[in-house]
């Protein structure tokens, strides 16, 4: 699997841009500033339906313009593949998959699959939970359409479950019996099931992670991951309902008042330690560094076992601050893993020889 092209139209501070890439490493070049990680990005969206940089779509669109396109062409399992969106300004957007014309923007998943990593990416040891979430959602989203069909519809009934329980708290309308135990029901099936799968992936990511990490660093301290804030502890599937069910029944008085849901995978967390201690309280900024970039090529290794072929890894600025010694360790974790991309000011950084590099110049590719 890799990508052949990506075109660009209006997007960021690219006005028309078709760029072609090898099937190896890939280095994008030049000053900052210039392009580098705007063209990470517009192959992020094209292949996952989001930006890994921003929630808002309408900031992807050029300056003074209304809309963006973006379109990948490519190579899954030797047959060509070719997708694309088209954004504009008002939220409409229109999909094409092999030609074929779609509603859902999430119709791009699936196909292209891919991890990033850049230096945003610490806020996932930072910030709160809800990236976290985001993150685990993403990689399990690219392995399972099951696990997206799930998550769309557990997000379809916890947004009706609130708007109703806002309209309950204002006191609005006399609402007889327990209206909620209706719209408990798909709450509670598909928020069981999100939970069951979520624990699988990372009872799979956590080896891939720790040992990534003690490749980076050489030894030390000891990585470990667990998800908290679940509305069971039970192992089983069916127990999980009973007990969401039972959680979601004893928390009807708070839920009205605060016109939310309360329990359920959306209010889960992903944590993680060294050595036992919380890394975002006690780990240094380079622990954190370590720690995030650990987690998205444990995620790559993941995605390669589940998938029988390797993600396309793009990297922005992924050697900074560290010595040679460690990008000599990154560099072997990531040669021959597919096709990558590396964005980087200097040649000179790499730990390795680019079998392509491309030059970016004020949104344009430098000949």
């Amino acid at each position: 699997m890799h990508l052949e092209t990506v075109s660009l139209t209006h997007f960021r501070n690219y006005e028309s841009q078709e760029i072609s890439f090898c099937p190896g490493l890939n280095l994008l070049s030049g000053p900052n500033g210039h392009g580098k990680t705007n063209l990470l990005e517009a192959i992020h969206y094209a292949c996952l339906a989001h930006s890994q940089r921003t929630r808002k779509d309408k900031e992807l669109i050029q300056w003074n313009q209304t809309a963006f396109v973006l379109r990948v062409m490519g190579r899954i399992g030797g047959q060509e593949h070719a997708q694309s969106v088209e954004y504009t300004e008002t939220g409409a957007k229109r999909v094409k998959v092999n030609g074929r014309e779609s509603k859902r923007l999430s119709d791009l998943i699936g196909h292209f699959e891919v991890v990033s990593f850049s230096p945003e990416d610490l806020d996932l040891i930072r910030s709160g939970p809800q990236i976290r979430r985001r993150y685990l959602d993403i990689l399990l989203c690219q392995f399972s359409l099951d696990y997206l069909d799930t998550l769309r519809h557990y997000n379809q009934a916890l947004k009706q479950r609130n708007s109703l329980l806002k309209q309950m708290g204002a006191g609005s309308r006399d609402f007889g019996g327990d209206v909620l135990a209706a719209y408990d029901a798909p709450l509670v099936e598909t928020g069981a099931r999100i939970t069951v799968m979520r624990r699988g992936a990372l009872a799979d990511l956590a080896p891939l992670a720790e040992a990534c990490y003690r490749s980076i660093s050489d030894g030390g301290e000891a990585l470990s991951l667990s998800l908290s804030g679940c509305v069971s502890e039970a192992g089983d599937e069916a127990a999980i309902r009973e007990d969401f069910q039972r959680k979601l029944m004893a928390m009807r008085v708070p839920e009205r008042e605060a016109g939310l849901t309360l329990a359920g995978p959306h209010r889960e967390d992903l944590a993680f330690f060294l050595s036992g201690k919380p890394v975002r309280d006690f780990g240094s900024q380079g622990q954190k560094r370590s720690v995030a970039l650990s987690l998205k090529l444990a995620s790559a290794e993941l995605l390669e076992q589940k998938n029988h072929r390797p993600p396309i890894l793009l990297l922005d600025d992924v050697f900074a601050e560290l010595d040679e010694a460690r990008r000599l360790r990154i560099g072997e974790m990531i040669r021959g893993k597919g096709q990558v991309f590396i964005a980087n000011p200097r040649a000179a950084d790499l730990p390795f020889q680019a079998e392509k590099i491309i030059t970016l110049q004020r949104g344009r590719v430098v000949v």
